[in-house]
């Protein structure tokens, strides 16, 4: 890119031209030969006439300039230049727009565009188009014409192109003047000459063939444009070289056939030809000027002629050209005109898709823009330009897409979106169906990307309530648009307004694309079926086109044909995003019925999918399993067009299938937890629900041959209560994601761990399922239905040792113990299946009980094993101890209670017990040792009664024991218990086992009284007795408060009748301790005053009746009395 100044020495220029060239395959500088003296340029060139004949057809494509097409071929063959520069247009546009100001009677007629920010101009011709009655187009445009310009300007005040002699002379002298300044190699001219002369050398030969060759390829180039009518397709420019020219802040992409030469005096050199009595003029200077300003030319070389004979050159620099005599011109008005006047046209042609005419009549003073679009009384079928500016919409917004990255798209969204919709709204789909089915089809991506990850799908940062981001009205194309007509004057235009064309504001645009993925489903879904009605269209015109060749003449309608069929449909997208989504085929036609139809179903597949994942949150399981119907329906027609056209799934496809039996794992899983009926009907009317896109959809499932009811797929979306059925599901759903995901390779690692993960979880619900089942079955034990339970339990096993698998793959560490704790917990419940029951009764502890006690006790210690030294996994360890404690205590108390002595002794039956409480208590410390956790008053209760039940053992134990050492040790162990059983047990929490403590301790003094034979020792036992019934005096107070208390549930009949029981033990062990001291001190004579105190006590004791209502009451004041009489004594 280089820049030239467009000043002189003495006066700056505060403005700069910046041009770079666009193609490369343009005409390259040719050498110029600078022709001598008294050239004749009448006569036809005497040398190659090939090489005459191609240039003189090359340019002669200079007066090619009245193509009213013409910006639209150059803003196909640039598309990424739409939206980015301001102006698209022809260079002799541009000079005769800039030159307006000079030439009062220049006639300006020119088609406008807007897009974007860009300006599309075009020539029209009002003799060609409006004026010539035979020609029945622009009939709606004539009539506006007709009724409003030729009211006041007369017919005669338009130009018509310039056809006389002189003019035709004038051209066909410019086109030999500038064949004759080729330079070519010397040879060729001689050969030409003398027909008989030896051939040229090979170096000149080649060079002759080089330039021969260059010329012929930029004229098949030239024919290939001219023969292309459909501007839409073309991707070739019309002109010689197209042009990036920055002139001040105005960006314009402008296409030239300017003839540029060289030598090596003179690198880069425009030609003109002037007669020597027609001194240059403003606009003369103007048109040069500008040629040389937009290609960057630094030097204009004008030949002067008299009637065709040459009589000298003179060369200009191009800065100087504004300052020479007779042409002189400050560019400052040129760029003030040129920033005005962009301007006014961005000011006024503010709607994207309106075709605006910019005219300026003969004589005028004003330029006045009409909005044809809305002033004229037409529908847009009968603008010819309504096509072509749709397609420049629609390949603006394949260009953004095709070359922008996930977020950038995400940002361009509304502009793309924008696009798209005045694509849509401009074309009739039964007219265009082609172009219509692939914009539609587009916009759909725009809501649902096919080739987003599942996380960017369930959780793509944009679920925010934006109700209006969704909306695709245009609310600026709606009510009353003051610019239908506008008009500036030109005086206006040429004053300088500095920054006027900065401040002009663009075009509206609608919002980027937000909100929740539901809604954003729902509209990828409207255009879908919009896309398909469509490609209906298109289908049936091809098969009527097809009917009407066997008939009609067969070029006619191969012609007609090939009209109907270009267009320019989604193309190829390009690799940044990952896609195969391709809607033409080479020859740049829509693609067949079945690929087309699959496309657009896996589309629909992966909105359905969304909408599931937006339901399921929501927990409207009905609809979820409706759109997992739809979902599975439309992979399942996909799948069988591709089998039909012998194509194999693709890994789109299959990845997409992977997410949908994903979240129905997770839809099956979260239905299997309801159980209320009124929910299963609520989800019952969700899923029969259906909407008129959904059954548009359907019905093209239908005609590809998929039964909705009974396809591969039916079992994932079946509605039922039944809770096995739901969780069946649920794991095969996951196994099928996990198949697809395995083979997909390495890069979907995360989403297998994930799944793997899944799978685990829902096995270890099924086998919860079913250990429940069997839990349940254990209560009410059924001997006839063993077998069933015996099922339940092996299904139960099964679905927990797979979910050790699973998880074993994934090396969750945590999950793996969890479900070695949910296998020791199925053990328990299986050692109580075999607990054997006679009659209602229960007999003794049996060898199939220990076996299974065994083994939950392995796996809940290979559980502790996996996270013993785990610091992260600390609640799960407890977890785990908390349950292998119940274990034992469990087995420990079946022993205890039930004890098998038909095939144990005592001893070892008794060692087991301690045993298995003695482990219990371990596995108890970690719940004991932590007194935030929720478990810890639990804990407490259960370590209190371990060591209740060990006091009791122990003291059964001591019961029967002869040996007296023996007797000695398993008294104080009893004793050892009962005290740390008290410290645990908490008598306002539980008063009536805190007192059952107390009572086993009196009556273990008791036992030791029964049993003592000397007077000292029963005087001994019989005192501690009565001081350890002492202790019993706060926990009766409590009984009474609880007796007392207003509150029913403190004083129930359970409580009532075992406090009653226990109460009236401890009352007849005190009368007992009481008597046996009277009858063990009456005979002692020194202890007379002890013997009336206990003799007053056990007075006392027998006066309170157990069978009073107030018993506990009494007994608490009687106790009372004791105790004061019994500390008197001890004091004295």
């Amino acid at each position: 890119m280089a820049e030239s100044s467009s000043s002189s020495s003495s006066s700056a220029l505060p403005s700069s031209s910046l041009v770079s060239i666009n193609s490369s395959s343009t005409l390259p500088l040719f050498k110029c030969t600078f022709l001598d003296k008294d050239t004749d340029l009448n006569e036809i060139p005497a040398w190659n006439n090939d090489i005459g004949i191609l240039l003189s057809y090359w340019l002669q494509q200079r007066a090619n300039h009245d193509d009213i097409f013409g910006s639209f071929r150059s803003a196909n063959a640039h598309i990424d230049s739409l939206g980015e520069v301001d102006v698209i247009t022809d260079a002799e546009h541009i000079k005769k727009l800039l030159k307006m100001s000079f030439n009062k009677h220049s006639q300006i007629s020119m088609i406008v565009h807007r897009l974007g920010r860009t300006i599309l101009l075009d020539e029209f011709d009002v003799h060609s188009h409006l004026l010539r009655l035979e020609k029945n187009d622009w009939t709606w445009f004539r009539d506006f014409f007709l009724d409003t310009i030729l009211r006041n300007i007369s017919v005669k005040h338009f130009y018509k192109k310039n056809k006389t002699r002189d003019e035709l002379i004038r051209k066909d002298r410019l086109v030999r003047f500038l064949c004759q300044s080729v330079e070519l190699p010397e040879l060729s001219r001689s050969n030409a000459d003398n027909d008989e002369s030896q051939p040229s050398s090979t170096t000149n030969d080649i060079t002759a063939a080089t330039i021969l060759q260059q010329i012929k390829d930029i004229v098949n180039a030239n024919n290939q444009v001219e023969d292309n009518t459909d501007h839409t397709t073309s991707n070739s420019s019309p002109f010689q070289r197209t042009v990036n020219w920055t002139f001040e802040n105005m960006k314009m992409l402008i296409g030239s056939d300017l003839p540029i030469f060289g030598d090596e005096q003179h690198p880069a050199v425009s030609l003109r030809l002037r007669e020597m009595d027609k001194p240059i003029n403003v606009l003369t200077g103007i048109d040069c000027w500008l040629d040389n300003l937009m290609c960057n030319v630094p030097e204009l070389a004008m030949c002067y002629h008299v009637d065709g004979i040459v009589q000298s050159y003179e060369i200009m620099k191009t800065e100087d050209i504004p300052y020479r005599e007779g042409c002189d011109f400050h560019p400052n008005v040129i760029r003030d005109l040129a920033t005005n006047l962009l301007s006014f046209l961005k000011a006024n042609a503010t709607k994207e898709g309106h075709t605006y005419w910019l005219f300026k009549g003969p004589d005028d003073d004003i330029v006045k823009l009409y909005d044809l679009t809305s002033l004229c009384e037409t529908n847009r079928d009968d603008n010819p330009y309504t096509l072509p500016v749709a397609t420049l919409f629609y390949k603006m917004a394949h260009n953004m897409v095709s070359k922008s990255d996930h977020e950038t798209r995400s940002k361009e969204s509304g502009t793309i979106r924008t696009l798209l919709k005045h694509c849509l709204d401009m074309l009739n789909p039964e007219k265009f169906p082609e172009y219509h089915c692939a914009a539609a089809y587009m916009m759909s991506d725009l809501y649902i990307d096919d080739n987003v990850s599942e996380q960017s799908w369930t959780s793509d940062g944009s679920d925010i309530q934006d109700p209006d981001s969704l909306k695709d009205d245009l609310p600026f194309e709606e009510g009353d648009d003051p610019h239908l007509e506008t008009c500036v004057d030109i005086k206006t235009l040429t004053q300088s307004q500095q920054h006027r064309f900065r401040k002009t504001p663009d075009v509206e645009r609608l919002r980027p694309i937000h909100g929740n993925l539901d809604k954003r489903a729902t509209e990828a879904l409207k255009y879908l079926v919009e896309a398909l009605r469509s490609n209906a269209i298109h289908r049936r015109t091809q098969a009527a086109t097809a009917a009407s060749e066997q008939t009609n003449d067969q070029e006619k309608s191969s012609t007609s044909t090939e009209q109907k069929s270009k267009v320019i449909v989604p193309l190829p997208y390009k690799a940044t995003r990952h896609s195969s989504k391709i809607l033409i085929d080479n020859k740049n036609h829509l693609t067949t019925d079945g690929r087309l139809k699959s496309i657009i179903l896996h589309k629909a597949a992966a909105a359905y999918f969304c909408l599931v994942d937006r339901n399921e949150k929501e927990k409207n399981y009905g609809s979820c399993l409706r759109y997992l119907r739809l979902a599975l329906n439309c992979y399942s027609a996909e799948l069988k067009i591709q089998s039909m056209d012998h194509s194999n799934s693709t890994t789109e496809s299959k990845k997409l299938l992977s997410y949908i039996m994903s979240i129905a794992g997770d839809c099956r899983l979260m239905i299997a937890h309801i159980t209320s009926a009124d929910e299963i009907e609520k989800y019952r009317e969700q899923y029969q629900m259906m909407s008129d896109v959904d059954l548009e959809i359907q019905k093209v499932i239908d005609e590809v041959g998929i039964d909705r009811n009974s396809s591969e797929f039916s079992w994932i979306s079946e509605l039922t209560p039944v809770i096995d059925r739901n969780l069946f599901a649920s794991v095969h759903a996951y196994e099928y994601a996990i198949n697809i995901v395995r083979n997909l390779g390495d890069h979907e690692k995360k989403r297998l761990h994930l799944l793997t993960k899944r799978f685990g979880n829902v096995r270890n619900e099924m086998g919860v399922y079913w250990m429940n089942k069997c839990a349940q079955a254990v209560k009410n034990i059924d001997h006839e239905a063993a077998k069933e339970i015996k099922d339940q339990f092996r299904k139960s096993f099964e679905s927990f040792d797979a979910g050790i698998q699973a998880f074993e793959k994934i090396n969750d560490i945590s999950n793996i113990a969890l479900l070695h704790s949910n296998l020791g917990r199925l053990m328990r419940y299986y050692a109580q299946f075999y607990a054997p029951i006679v009659n209602g009764v229960r007999q003794e502890f049996s060898q199939q009980e220990r076996q299974s006690y065994q083994k939950a006790f392995d796996y809940y210690l290979q559980g502790l094993k996996l996270i013993e030294n785990r610091s992260d996994l600390i609640e799960v360890y407890r977890t785990l101890s908390w349950e292998l404690s119940n274990s034992y205590f469990t087995m420990a108390t079946a022993l205890q209670d039930y004890a098998p002595l038909s095939t144990t002794s005592q001893d070892d039956i008794e060692k087991e017990v301690i045993d298995c409480m003695t482990r219990a208590l371990k596995y108890l410390e970690n719940e004991l040792n932590t007194p935030s956790s929720d478990r810890y008053s639990l804990a407490k209760y259960r370590a209190a009664t371990i060591h209740h039940r060990l006091a009791s053992l122990l003291h059964n134990a001591f019961r029967t024991q002869d040996n007296t050492a023996r007797r000695k040790r398993l008294r104080a162990l009893a004793s050892l218990h009962y005290q740390k059983a008290l410290e645990l047990f908490s008598p306002h929490d539980n008063p009536l086992e805190y007192l059952r403590l107390l009572i086993e301790e009196v009556a273990l003094a008791d036992f030791e009284l029964q049993n003592a034979t000397d007077n000292p020792s029963r005087l001994k036992h019989s005192q501690q007795g009565l001081r350890a019934s002492f202790q019993c005096h706060e926990c009766i107070d409590i009984i009474e408060r609880h007796r007392t208390s207003s509150d029913p549930d403190d004083y129930n009949e359970t409580f009532a009748q075992e406090s009653q029981r226990l109460l009236s033990i401890l009352n007849g062990r005190i009368q007992t301790f009481l008597k046996e001291i009277v009858k063990l001190i009456k005979p002692a004579t020194n202890k007379k005053l002890a013997y009336e105190n206990y003799k007053e006590m056990y007075s006392i004791a027998l006066r309170i009746n157990d069978k009073a209502v107030t018993f506990p009451k009494d007994l608490y004041d009687g106790i009372e009395r004791l105790k004061k009489i019994h500390e008197k004594m001890t004091s004295d």
